[in-house]
């Protein structure tokens, strides 16, 4: 007999632990709970809501969210408040009196007070559509009733429901109880910071929803957010807004934003020059973020910028440290942490630290803005801003913007080519205002230069002796002792003025010498061609020789080969040194590595007159941030001198070894050669000065080597010197390079 076929449904189930999803593990942190909270006063066109924290320094106290809003009917909270995850706000995505961008669209903000507190008493007092008012109030008890394992939908909520006169004010009320955290003075400071950015500070830049018909609206009279802490004596009023007189100490204001075909367009305000600039970037398409709008406000911590205001430089860079930086309002509220103390969102402060110049790969400005660039001198990126120097907002919209949407956790944005779009369009903004300040530090450099000309060493010594011999006040003894002292130092100055002049010479003729041998190098490619040509002329002539004379044949074809080989390698070497990317971006290298590539254009050398090299750096061992280029020209000088010193020799034997101490990265280059007396150490690092024996092949040397080694390293708070060594070794020299990055350009 065939069995009976059974056909039916099945429903889901919700588990009642979903609010603890949905509240205490999605919403991490107490102050963003609360801006949900008060994000939902906003969406009900309140024009006020107050928090108050009663006793909230330990577990148990309680939290009141109060606001004048249109409030809930008896049926709203039935069928949208009551409801996970509606989707009232995507029908509907303003709100009914002031046209407002509704804030949330997943229907779960409500459950931050699961939160913030193991009970909830809401009340709600709105009009119904016949004229009367009715008050609705409903007990959530989330630790006794909504507990793991119960249905979520059979939990029963009770609530009471009665009309009140018509002067009744509308609006909902929340009261929390048995609080679940103890704050401390810190974090409720940091709810007062939260509560204080939660709103865009200029409400002109909030994007208004597109295809809506704002006649059928009342004007929008703001929203006030009151924190109320017992025992403050009193209401402590927050508003979004930055002061206008802390704003006008700003050195330019940025406005830009994004036309309906995703065209950018930047304008810029200098008070100090009362320059006025606009730029339109044809080249970058930003169409999903139509109607998206930006204000920067950049600020230069100098204390001549400050002296026109109450305040001054030390105290607008401390609220710059505390509150600076770019941040994000979507639908005129904050997306938190965009633009806290230490999000770096944008990568200005690595930028900046790693003198990055991000139109290199970083952004795509318009070819206006890079010719702009090639007329500052200098390198004007050096300039781009810290977060501390920038006061800003960008306002966006999730009705306008499809493609933006903030995490379920209510804590960042979820990354998508729109966000990237939207990174790129600030960055676009701010490298042209960078551009901007760097070409008004040239021209008020290029000023002071020219109305006030640079006097000598010498001549501002004469100035002080004209003063000195005319003060009757200091004794003739020590008048005279002055004046003795001061020809001294004219007579060094003008010495030391000499020596400049004579390095500045040497250095023009290093120049004309780098741009000969940029020529040479590209013959010299041409000569490895041709060498590497007649190798395989040769070997293909090969069988065509007699065999009684192949083996000569052999040597000179393996001599031709070695010459190839060695050329090459010098080249390479020469050719990586003259490449505009050897000094890209400073980055960590591996020691052992670099130390290889500079031994092996020597190793030639090295072989025919039987120098033993040794690298000992460890394989792991890395170096601080430096550029390539600096890196191998110190390795390669203080090895070309090694080699020098070697040279007739009876031993001749190179070792290098390195290690790193308290943070700072110690090389030592050790020879056998000729040795190098205590009293010679110092002076070998002055210009011109050089202590080599000549060499057939290396030459005798410029005098600039060691001078060089040291600059270069000095640009890096390190330096290079001749230490003691043990037998065999004669001579050591240390490089010592401290992490920490290049002394500061700016």
């Amino acid at each position: 007999m065939a069995k009976e076929t059974r056909f039916g449904e099945f429903r889901f189930s919700v588990d009642s632990s979903l609010l603890f999803q949905l509240g205490e593990q999605l919403v991490a942190k107490p102050s963003i709970a609360l801006a949900e909270l008060v994000k939902n006063a906003y969406d009900a066109d309140a024009t006020k809501v107050t928090v108050a924290l009663e006793n909230v320094g330990e577990p148990g106290g309680g939290i009141v969210v109060e606001d004048d809003g249109h409030g809930m009917t008896f049926e709203e909270m039935r069928d949208s408040w009551m409801r996970i995850a509606t989707t009232t706000k995507r029908g509907n995505p303003t709100s009914r009196t002031y046209c407002r961008p509704l804030t949330g669209a997943k229907g779960i903000g409500r459950f931050a007070a699961r939160r913030l507190g193991n009970k909830l008493t809401i009340q709600s007092i709105a009009e119904r559509d016949d004229g009367t008012k009715e008050s609705v109030v409903a007990e959530f008890d989330w630790a006794e009733r909504f507990l793991a394992g119960e249905d979520l939908v059979k939990v029963p909520v009770s609530y009471t429901r009665q009309e009140v006169a018509l002067d009744a004010q509308t609006g909902v009320s929340l009261f929390i109880g048995e609080a679940r955290d103890a704050w401390t003075k810190d974090e409720i400071a940091a709810l007062r910071r939260d509560l204080l950015s939660l709103q865009s500070p200029f409400s002109d830049l909030i994007v208004k929803p597109g295809g809506v018909k704002s006649d059928k609206y009342l004007p929008d009279p703001g929203f006030d957010i009151v924190l109320d802490i017992a025992g403050s004596k009193e209401l402590e009023r927050l508003s979004g807004g930055l002061g206008e007189a802390f704003l006008k100490a700003a050195w330019t204001r940025l406005d830009a934003w994004i036309d309906e075909v995703g065209k950018a367009h930047y304008r810029m305000d200098v008070p100090r020059t009362r320059e006025k600039d606009g730029l339109t970037d044809d080249l970058s398409n930003y169409s999903g973020l139509a109607n998206a709008r930006l204000r920067v406000y950049f600020f230069i911590y100098r204390a001549e910028y400050f002296e026109d205001f109450d305040f001054g430089v030390r105290e607008a860079s401390r609220k710059g440290h505390e509150e600076g930086g770019v941040r994000i309002y979507l639908d005129g509220f904050r997306v938190f942490p965009y633009g806290s103390p230490g999000d770096d969102w944008l990568r200005l402060d690595e930028y900046a630290v790693r003198n990055i110049d991000i139109a290199t790969g970083v952004i795509t400005p318009p070819e206006s803005v890079m010719d702009f660039a090639r007329t500052i001198p200098g390198r004007p990126f050096l300039l781009i801003p810290r977060n501390r120097q920038l006061f800003g907002a960008v306002a966006i919209s999730q009705t306008q913007h499809s493609n933006i949407e903030i995490n379920i956790s209510r804590e960042r944005l979820i990354e998508t080519p729109t966000v990237e779009q939207l990174r790129q369009f600030i960055l676009n903004g701010l490298y042209w205002m960078t551009l901007k300040y760097a070409a008004f530090l040239a021209e008020e450099k290029e000023k002071r230069r020219r109305e006030k000309p640079k006097k000598s060493v010498p001549e501002i010594i004469e100035d002080v002796k004209a003063t000195v011999a005319t003060q009757a006040v200091i004794p003739e003894e020590k008048r005279q002792y002055i004046i003795f002292n001061l020809d001294k130092a004219i007579e060094q100055a003008k010495e030391e003025e000499e020596d400049r002049i004579s390095e500045i010479s040497m250095l023009r003729i290093l120049a004309s010498a780098g741009t000969a041998i940029s020529l040479m190098n590209h013959q010299l490619q041409a000569v490895i061609g041709a060498i590497l040509q007649t190798e395989q002329d040769l070997l293909r002539l090969r069988p065509l020789i007699p065999e009684e004379l192949r083996v000569q044949y052999d040597d000179v074809t393996a001599q031709v080969s070695e010459w190839h080989e060695m050329v090459e390698r010098q080249v390479s070497q020469l050719g990586f040194m003259l490449s505009p990317d050897s000094r890209q971006r400073r980055k960590r290298h591996a020691l052992r590595e670099v130390i290889e590539n500079v031994r092996k254009p020597m190793s030639y050398y090295m072989k025919k007159h039987g120098v033993e090299f040794e690298n000992n750096v460890p394989s792991a061992l890395r170096t601080p941030l430096i550029y390539q280029a600096e890196l191998y020209s110190v390795l390669i000088n203080i090895l070309s001198n090694a080699l020098k010193a070697l040279y007739g020799q009876p031993t001749r034997h190179i070792a290098i070894e390195a290690e790193k101490s308290n943070y700072t990265l110690h090389i030592r280059m050790m020879d056998t050669g000729v040795g190098l007396p205590v009293e010679r150490r110092e002076i070998s690092f002055k210009p011109f000065v050089t202590t080599s024996l000549p060499n057939p092949v290396l030459g005798v040397g410029t005098g600039l080597g060691l001078k060089v080694v040291r600059d270069i390293l000095a640009l890096y708070r390190g330096t290079a010197r001749f230490i003691d060594v043990e037998e065999p070794w004669k001579t050591c020299i240390e490089i010592v390079l401290p992490e920490g990055g290049p002394k500061d350009d700016n």
